[in-house]
This record gives C-alpha cells, structure tokens and sequence, in this order.
C-alpha cells in the first residue's frame, strides 16, 4: 500500500518541485545575464537559486538541459506576448506586424538578461537548435496572425517568413548592442519597410 504524501507547509509535492523549477530557471537566465550562456554552471545556478545540486539534478539532467528549459521557456513568453497583444490590435497586416515587431522588442530591450540568452543561443548547438525552432514558430504566426493567408498561399509564402523572421531577429540583437543607430520606432519601420517587400 502506497504512504499518503503529506502536504509541507501547505504546498503538495508537486507544487513545491513547481516552484523549484521556477526558482532554478529564473536563477539561470540570472546567470546568463551575468557570465553569458557559456558561463553558466550548475553551481552558480544553486547558489542564485538557493537550493542544493540534489534539487537542480532531480529537476534537469545537466547544465545544458536547464539551458534549453530557459531557452524554451523565454520564446514561449514571447510568443505568448505577441499573440495576446496581436488579438488586442487593429488595423491592417501593416499594423499587426507593427504590434508584433514592438512587442519583440521592447521584451528585449526591457531585459537584458533574455537579450544576452537571445543573442548567444547561436553559439550554442543545441540553443542554436531551440532558437531555430523559434524562428519557425514566429514564422507561422506571421502567416496565420499577421498575413492572415488561406492555406493555399502560405506554401509559396512561408520562406519569406523565415527570411523576415530570422533577419528581424539578427536586426533587433544588432541594435540591443548598439550596432543600429535608430529609436525603436524607426528601427521598427525599417524592419517593416523591408519585410513588406519581401513578402509581396
């Protein structure tokens, strides 16, 4: 007969490795802030967490699964951010990729610790792999949320998407690093201008 698992302190067992997988990714993308994706390590990961290696290794199976965790976890958000603020938005598929432009980045802008994560997943294979998974994603939200095409046009229009996307992306982490001297604004309208032409 299986022992009952009692709750501790209020929280079921199942809440409390919630809130160490929390705590250990929110520790993580800390880090990468600090020392970058390759400076990252288990230790420096528990310390900022506050928990010991017995709970980072129950919950990840090494330094670069918690990576891919933080990795996934920040495109998720931004994903969601934009499909939420693209279902706010109005106007025509100008407007739309405008909104969805300015969220990405202004998320960025706002946290350098995902900028960081974002401009270094390419040095990393299996990062680099997540962020192309990404750019796939976002390319599929411009087609169904932006562009709004029938099922009989995105084929022919899918790899501009993936252009638009993946160089919108290399373009925004250009100007993070100063590297793009424009405002937001304008450095949105450029984007917008180019992109535009490409998907005609």
């Amino acid at each position: 007969m299986s022992r009952a698992v009692r709750p501790y302190r209020g929280a079921t067992a199942e809440e409390r490795q919630a809130d160490r997988r929390a705590r250990l990714l929110s520790a993580c993308l800390d880090v990468v802030g600090e020392v970058g994706v390759l400076g990252v390590t288990v230790d420096a990961v528990c310390a900022r967490a506050g928990l010991t290696k017995r709970y980072f290794y129950e919950t990840f199976a090494d330094r670069d699964a918690a990576l891919e965790a933080v990795t996934d976890d920040v495109y998720g958000g931004l994903h969601t951010s934009i499909v939420s603020a693209l279902r706010r938005a109005e106007g025509d598929a100008r407007a739309r990729a405008a909104t969805a432009l300015e969220v990405f980045a202004a998320t960025l802008d706002a946290d350098p610790r995902v900028a960081r994560l974002h401009a270094e997943a390419p040095g990393h294979p299996r990062l680099l792999a997540r962020r192309d998974a990404a750019v796939e994603q976002f390319a599929d939200l411009v087609l169904d949320d932006v562009l709004r095409l029938p099922p009989d046009e995105r084929a022919r229009a899918r790899t501009a998407a993936v252009l638009v996307v993946a160089g919108a992306a290399h373009v925004v982490t250009r100007w993070l690093a100063g590297a793009v001297p424009l405002g937001r604004v304008e450095l949105v309208d450029e984007i917008l201008r180019i992109g535009t032409k490409l998907l005609e």
